[in-house]
Parts: structure tokens; C-alpha cells; sequence
């Protein structure tokens, strides 16, 4: 699984990547990423604009490095996801306890939709 180098104030949290896309007999490409459940609220904070490093360092800092932190190990109990996004338009959620098992899934996600296509994913996903 690859991963992205994070920088404090990326959308992407340290842990985060992707498989390589799936393509099954149906040649739809599937896209895979497994990624801590708060990185959906840090691209949610960084589309109201960009992190204000210059006019409040520190402000920023603590809103974009450590408040996910808390409210991914605290309010989010450090579940993680796997996200997946089909070029067809299909796209699902799947929540997963922990690091571990999302990528545990999304490896059988991939697999599933190499060997059957899209359709695996209607029968996979909850």
C-alpha cells in the first residue's frame, strides 16, 4: 500500500494510502483507500480555505495538527476507513475498528474486484 508524506497541514493523515486500482473483468476501474476516520473532517476544514500560517502560526498549528489528533483517538475511538470509488460513479464507506482491519478489507475489496468486478462491491460493502 502506498502512502502520501504528510505535511502538518495536509488533508492526509500519517497512516493514509491507497492500493493500486482495481480493474476486474467488467474494465472498471476501483479505486481503494484506507484512510483514520478524520481525514474526511480535515478535508472538510481545509475546503473553507487555506490554513492561515502566516497571520496565526499557532492557531493553525493546533487546529491542523493536534485538534484531529484528539478528536481521532477520543470522539472517533481511532476507527479507520476504507474508501472506495468506482469510475462508474459507485462509491462506498466501510468503517473498520482499526488500522489493521481496514486494510484487511481493502485488500479484499480489491481482490473481490479483480476476480468478479463492480458487482463485488454490492455484495461486499455494508
Amino acid at each position: 500500500m502506498s502512502s502520501d508524506d504528510p505535511t502538518p497541514y495536509s488533508v492526509v493523515s500519517p497512516g493514509a494510502g491507497e492500493l493500486p486500482d482495481a480493474l476486474g473483468p467488467d474494465h472498471v476501474r476501483v479505486t481503494i483507500r484506507v484512510e483514520p476516520a478524520v481525514d474526511r473532517l480535515r478535508r472538510w476544514q481545509r475546503s473553507w480555505g487555506p490554513p492561515a500560517v502566516l497571520t496565526n502560526p499557532v492557531g493553525t498549528y493546533v487546529d491542523y495538527t493536534y485538534a484531529p489528533g484528539l478528536i481521532q483517538k477520543h470522539l472517533l475511538r481511532d476507527r479507520w476507513v476504507v474508501d472506495i470509488e468506482a469510475d462508474s460513479g459507485e462509491h462506498c464507506r466501510m468503517r473498520a475498528a482499526d488500522r489493521a482491519a481496514a486494510i484487511t478489507m481493502a485488500n479484499q475489496v480489491h481482490a473481490g474486484v479483480t476476480a468478479d468486478g463492480v458487482a463485488f462491491l454490492r455484495t461486499f460493502a455494508r
